[in-house]
């Protein structure tokens, strides 16, 4: 209805514009009589109203038909041109054309107008017809996967805006289909990681609980051995769940954070105090370094202690006996970055942008034999799960044989 009703206010104006010029042409060029003005606009006027209307009908009748656009723009072309034509002639032969001699020129020239006029319908129709059928085989080529489909470029009129819009949803769906490859190939990762972590500790529960049950263990410390084995798994698997439990939590949405202006550094003195003892066990210097009079940083505190834990966990993971592993400190701008540095033989530049996906595992020579890791590679996937969704980021440098350093940065705490 918005449209009809667009439609017809731009064909009454068309027409009353068209009426005013030719009245102001007829006042210019000739000065008639008042009459003849009058009678000349009643004559155009009818003749105005009578090509609109005869457009229009031609239109409706090709938007009802089967025709293509380009037998659509020529019919309606070809209509105008003979309804125009006819116009002319019915108010020359009326008002102004008395011999039979001119009338024949006059009508040999608007025939000859007329044609030319269908000809030009026609060269339009079909290049409106020749850019369309390009975007509808650009869009048939989207339908079959081929992102890589050329659109045409140039006119700032409408199909040129459509075809800036198929480009753009193009470009929208290859980034999908990525993510989706991406998505696919994290659950393949998840299903391999996860049945490999669950499947190692289970299988060695299953021997210990059948030897127990069996009777081949004897005697109190034996069996004092084998319960505390028996909880390290336990206690593993109940990790890993964890772990898959807040990843799920942060894909949903659902990550509920209790934050509060905290200081940091003594959340990363925790950190490094708790895991000192594991540090001299394997030979590693494990130091913290903080700058003075350091902000507070307004964070859920278990959670980003958690994280500066699974960063500290993959240092001494990687880093090999006698080696160094550092927690720094430091104020940046508006953040306060922690950075986990570690001696170890650093990530190869094509590893070093995936080693925040979750089920990613770098390559075998950076494991340790005592491996303390959570395995699954869940660890780092989680430290970027809990910063950003306090508003931070990550970060992860690497030198070949030199080590690397994994930071974490966290706005300020409000003044």
């Amino acid at each position: 209805m918005v449209t009809f009703r667009r439609s017809l206010l731009l064909s009454v104006a068309t027409l009353a514009a068209g009426l005013g010029l030719a009245v102001l042409i007829a006042e210019v060029t000739m000065a008639p009589p008042l009459r003849e003005v009058g009678l000349l606009s009643a004559y155009l006027l009818a003749s105005g109203v009578a090509s609109i209307a005869a457009c229009r009908a031609v239109l409706r009748l090709a938007e009802s038909s089967r025709l293509s656009l380009q037998g659509r723009v020529f019919l309606i072309t070809a209509a105008g041109a003979l309804t125009g034509v006819a116009s002319i002639f019915m108010v020359a032969q009326l008002m102004f054309v008395s011999t039979s001699h001119d009338l024949a020129v006059l009508a040999a020239v608007l025939a000859f107008v007329a044609f030319v006029g269908t000809a030009c319908g026609a060269f339009v129709a079909a290049s409106l017809s020749s850019r369309v059928g390009l975007i509808s085989g650009a869009i048939r080529r989207l339908a079959s996967g081929d992102y890589a489909a050329s659109l045409p470029d140039g006119a700032g009129d409408e199909i040129g805006a459509l075809a800036r819009d198929v480009r753009l949803l193009s470009e929208q769906l290859r980034r999908a289909d990525e993510e989706r490859a991406s998505l696919e190939r994290e659950r393949r990762e998840l299903t391999v990681a996860v049945s490999h972590d669950l499947r190692t500790p289970l299988a060695s529960l299953r021997a210990m609980v059948e030897a127990l049950a069996d009777g081949l263990v004897h005697g109190d410390a034996e069996s004092r051995r084998y319960y505390a084995a028996m909880r390290r798994e336990i206690e593993r698997l109940g990790a890993l769940i964890d772990d898959l439990f807040e990843l799920a939590k942060i894909d949903a949405g659902a990550l509920e954070l209790d934050v509060r202006p905290l200081p940091l550094e003594e959340i990363a003195a925790d950190v490094v105090s708790g895991m000192e003892a594991q540090a001299r066990r394997l030979s590693i210097d494990l130091a913290l370094r903080t700058e003075p009079g350091l902000p507070r940083a307004v964070v859920d505190g278990r959670r980003i202690e958690r994280a500066i834990a699974n960063l500290v966990r993959n240092a001494l993971q990687h880093t090999p006996r006698g080696g160094r592993v550092e927690v720094a400190l430091r104020q940046d701008a508006g953040w306060i970055a922690i950075s986990v540095s570690d001696s170890g033989s650093g990530i190869a530049e094509g590893q070093l942008p995936r080693v925040w996906e979750r089920f990613y595992r770098a390559e075998a020579s950076r494991t340790r034999e005592d491996d303390i890791g959570d395995g699954a590679g869940l660890g780092l996937a989680i430290v970027r799960g809990f910063v950003e969704a306090h508003g931070g980021r990550v970060e992860a440098a690497s030198q070949p044989e030199r080590g690397s350093t994994f930071t974490i940065l966290l706005p300020l705490a409000a003044s």
